[in-house]
């Protein structure tokens, strides 16, 4: 597996769940086997119409008809996610372009552009909550849940252990300074949700709760571990999200990301 892979085809899920339950069954996930397992997910996502990763952007056009000024999330796309066509790609890009806004003009206004500017009485997790309404919006569909449950694991890291708002400004504006490493993480959170959707079940019905959670913990820090030794490999100092350049790097993450799973089994 890795860039080349064609995107077309359905997925067969059947597989790589038998793989799932019978591993899980076992009490320890060898390396290798949550290898197995992972890239098994990543090659049916790659064809799924839901639970994958989406059409790649560059293969739409790239570029949106709200494309704003600046680097982050411009015209008719802000707080506006409801009116747009949801994949893992397109929230990508979002998140990019909310990092972006960040770095560029602070916290509060990259919030207040995505139209949350009331802060009074919040939290950091309650603001953390809401900006991944704004990003990724409900989750109506089982798709759109994976998604939400993705970016509420992304938005509560940056919220975990800050004191009050100006400890979440800073968070924030700390993350802002690696989006990829932040797109990075926000992917592999995506590739876990998917998991606990698809596999999560079998093992729990099969082995009961305790294994079931023993197995979701090992396969999320063997996740966690790849995407810990992801690179950052492109300059994003000023991108235009909305446009082709901002397409072309979500896609460029999705193979990186797609790529150093699947070295396990080349």
């Amino acid at each position: 597996m890795g860039t080349s892979t064609n995107y077309s085809g359905s997925p067969n899920w059947g597989p790589v769940k038998s793989e799932t339950t019978r591993v899980g069954g076992e009490g320890y996930v060898t390396e290798h086997q949550a290898g197995s397992i992972v890239s098994g997910f990543i090659d049916q996502m790659l064809r799924a119409p839901q639970l994958g990763f989406g059409t790649p952007l560059s293969r739409q056009g790239g570029g949106s008809s709200g494309s704003g000024s600046g680097g982050g999330i411009g015209g008719s796309d802000r707080g506006g996610a409801r009116r747009i066509g949801r994949s893992a790609r397109t929230v990508a890009r979002r998140i990019g372009g909310f990092l972006a806004d960040v770095r560029t003009k602070g916290f509060r206004e990259a919030l207040a552009g995505l139209g949350l500017t009331d802060l009074t009485g919040k939290s950091p997790d309650e603001i953390a909550l809401a900006l991944a309404d704004l990003l990724g919006g409900p989750a109506s569909l089982i798709e759109e849940a994976a998604l939400r449950g993705a970016l509420m694991e992304l938005v509560l890291e940056w919220s975990e252990g800050v004191l009050g708002i100006d400890g979440l400004v800073e968070s924030v504006t700390n993350a802002a300074q690696n989006i990829e490493g932040a797109l990075h993480d926000f992917f592999g959170h995506y590739i876990f949700e998917v998991f606990k959707i698809v596999g999560y079940q079998g093992v729990l019905a099969a082995h009961g709760f305790e294994k079931a959670e023993s197995m979701a913990s090992q396969i999320r820090d063997f996740i966690d571990a790849k995407i810990e030794g992801l690179e950052s490999l492109y300059p994003l100092s000023s991108v235009d999200w909305n446009g082709v350049e901002g397409a072309a790097i979500v896609d460029s993450i999705v193979a990186d990301t797609i790529a150093i799973f699947g070295e396990d089994q080349e």
